[in-house]
Parts: structure tokens; C-alpha cells; sequence
């Protein structure tokens, strides 16, 4: 990146390639947050889809694996898989930035702590304690981890969706939390959803 440009916010990543024909380099940016976004829309339509299905007067249905596509199944699991990766990753890079003193903040001791050794409820709590966020975002980002934990461990079961509602809310759970802890990060909002 030239200096004349804008540094992206801490919440999104960058990646420098070579260019395909060796003249220069192509810059890749990533927003982990967005991609959360796209995988609770694309988990919305399917929902939406299959509400289509529903009998006008069963209020509540079971979906076993059979009756769920898997593409389905497998944004769910990316959703929370990604949405927990994000949180540990966010929560990290707030606690250095907001608790370890500035000469120790690129210490690898410090990063391997807060990236790798603190577990991502851990890491929240922390935030919690530490001021950072306030007991609404914390409650939040402890839901996305724990329903995250609760699909990880369904990994042999059918997943089921109880009520449809309520699923989808639990996934869109995960765009606003990591939302939230992605403007904590960066000190405003970058994205314009």
C-alpha cells in the first residue's frame, strides 16, 4: 500500500500478491464481518424457503438433515465458525491495544496469550471486566460462542430447527455482535448495512 492511501481500519485484513504478469502486485482486502453478513443472508433465504414448505398450522416443526439442504447446514456451521473466529480475533486485538502496556504489545509472549491461550468466552469476560464493552454486547458474543459450541457438538445429530424465528435470530445475532465489536475495534462503523 502506498503512503497516500488510506490504512484500512484494524477490523479488516489485506493481503499483497503478486501480479499474475510479474509487473507490480494486486492488494486483497478482506472483511470477516461482511462475510458474516453474507452467510446469515444466504441462511435467511433458505429459512424463507423453507418456511414455504411449512403446513399453514403447525406453529413449530423439527427439520431433520434430510429435509435441510446441506448447503444450508453448511453456512450454519460457517456462520458460527467464522463469527467466533472473528470474536477471538477482535477481543484480542482490543485487549492488547487496551490493557498491555505499549512496549509489551508487540511482545510474542502478549500475542500468543490473548490470540491463542485465551479461550473466546474468556476473552469476552475480559472485555467485560476490562470496561471495554458494556453487558449487553457481552451477553451477546457469549450466545454467538455458546450456540457456536452447541452446533460443534451436534456434529453426529440432525440439525433441527425448533422454530424458525428463533433460529434466524440466533444468526443474526452473529452479524450484530461482531458488528458491534468490529466498530469497538476500529472507532466507528465502516460498514453501511
Amino acid at each position: 500500500m502506498s503512503g497516500d492511501e488510506d490504512p484500512l481500519p484494524p477490523s479488516f485484513t489485506s493481503m499483497e500478491f503478486p501480479a499474475a504478469d510479474g509487473n507490480g502486485s494486486v492488494l486483497s482486502t478482506h472483511d470477516p464481518v461482511s462475510e458474516i453478513k453474507e452467510l446469515y443472508d444466504n441462511i435467511e433465504d433458505h429459512v424463507d424457503k423453507l418456511r414455504g414448505n411449512e403446513p399453514p398450522e403447525q406453529l413449530e416443526t423439527v427439520v431433520d438433515e434430510t429435509t435441510i439442504p446441506r448447503d444450508l447446514r453448511q453456512d450454519v456451521l460457517s456462520l458460527y465458525a467464522l463469527s467466533v473466529g472473528v470474536i477471538e480475533a477482535f477481543s484480542a486485538d482490543l485487549l492488547i491495544r487496551e490493557i498491555v502496556d505499549t512496549k509489551h504489545q508487540d511482545s510474542n509472549q502478549v500475542n500468543r496469550f490473548f490470540e491463542e491461550d485465551l479461550s473466546a468466552s474468556r476473552s469476552v469476560k475480559m472485555l467485560l471486566y476490562a470496561g471495554i464493552i458494556d453487558e449487553g454486547l457481552h451477553g451477546e458474543l457469549q450466545r454467538v460462542i455458546n450456540k457456536r459450541n452447541d452446533y460443534v457438538h451436534q456434529h453426529n445429530e440432525s440439525l433441527s430447527i425448533a422454530d424458525y424465528d428463533s433460529f434466524v435470530a440466533d444468526a443474526k445475532r452473529c452479524v450484530r455482535s461482531t458488528k458491534k465489536l468490529a466498530i469497538e475495534l476500529d472507532g466507528e462503523d465502516y460498514r453501511d448495512w
